[in-house]
């Protein structure tokens, strides 16, 4: 069986951008040891990128594409563009499909299928660089809407000042080449990580959910898994977040409903992870739905495949076969 690996060349100065590689390498050695042939075909800028990949696969003739393509030079507008791509040339590939990555990385878009559904979300508003009437109870938290691995959020994006909250809008709103900016009353609560891993013949199931820990936090820090707490290795933020498997006290059976009314509403398939809040009563909130999130070396994810007993192989022989059905 020939696999066709597309990914998109990353960006040499984001530590977030390079992690795609570590994605391949796992997907690579995979396929290595299920017997499939494969070849990798990185997106790059060069003119008429998505054109150039359709003749490439079209020449290779794979029985699937394993999709690991976030966006061009990581504009994640892309990322569903190219789940188009596969979908008009009939190449079945991994992962979930284009309408639910149009639908999941955009978080407003998210959010508004979220509370149409009524599923439990915390309250929400949209900043497009005018100020208007706002209707979310500090404190809030703001957020990229088309960004994700926590891409500007650092402990500024919780405020509670109307004032400084105006101020921070805009400097983000133009950092971010005037992306729509989420405002979100931020949950100050348990951080709840849940993988929804889809397999070919018994369909999709929750894999070991996981809590994200804040270890000797000062009590004036926000506790927030924020850029520095998933990419920057001597930062005190990636020291001191851990993840621990079956949190307790935690409602597990209602976490895992919500996650399947996720799945469905927004027609998910293959791999997702679903990231939510405890509040101080235990009630959960969805914050995010991460579509294809990452799968390289210790990701959570991954660590969740091997929790549930699989092996890297499992997951990525099952994905092929998800795609192919």
């Amino acid at each position: 069986m020939k696999v066709a690996i597309v990914y998109n060349e990353p960006v040499a100065d984001r530590l977030d951008s390079i992690d795609v590689l570590d994605q391949v390498i796992m997907v690579r050695e995979a396929l290595d040891n299920l017997g499939y042939e494969h070849r990798s075909f990185p997106i790059g800028e060069t003119n008429d990128p998505l054109l150039q990949l359709l003749s490439q696969l079209k020449d290779y003739s794979p029985a699937a594409v394993f999709n690991l393509f976030e966006g061009l030079n990581d504009d994640q507008r892309y990322c569903p563009m190219v789940a188009s791509l596969y979908e008009m040339a009939g190449i079945p590939y991994t992962g979930v499909p284009f309408q639910a990555l149009l639908t999941t990385t955009d978080k407003i878009l998210a959010k508004n299928i979220l509370t149409a559904n009524g599923l439990p979300t915390p309250s929400w508003q949209e900043f497009r660089g005018k100020m208007i009437p706002l209707k979310v109870p500090p404190p809030w938290i703001v957020k990229p809407a088309w960004e994700d691995a926590s891409v500007g959020i650092d402990d500024s994006s919780i405020l509670e000042d109307r004032k400084h909250l105006t101020k921070k809008l805009r400097e983000m709103y133009e950092r971010h080449g005037g992306q729509p900016i989420l405002i979100e009353q931020y949950i100050d609560g348990r951080e709840i990580n849940v993988p929804l891993f889809e397999k070919a013949e018994t369909g999709v199931e929750v894999l070991p959910i996981s809590e994200i820990t804040f270890e000797d936090w000062p009590e004036d820090k926000p506790r927030i898994v924020n850029y520095a707490a998933k990419w920057i290795e001597d930062s005190f933020e990636y020291e001191n977040t851990q993840r621990t498997f079956t949190p307790q006290d935690a409602p597990l059976n209602l976490i895992k409903e919500i996650s399947f009314r996720c799945w469905h509403i927004f027609n998910l398939k293959g791999y997702t992870r679903v990231d939510m809040r405890l509040d101080q009563w235990g009630n959960p909130y969805i914050i995010e739905i991460n579509p294809n999130p990452c799968i390289g070396g210790e990701s959570g994810f991954i660590s969740s495949v091997r929790e549930a007993g699989y092996t890297n192989e499992d997951f990525v022989r099952e994905m092929i076969a998800v795609a192919r059905r």
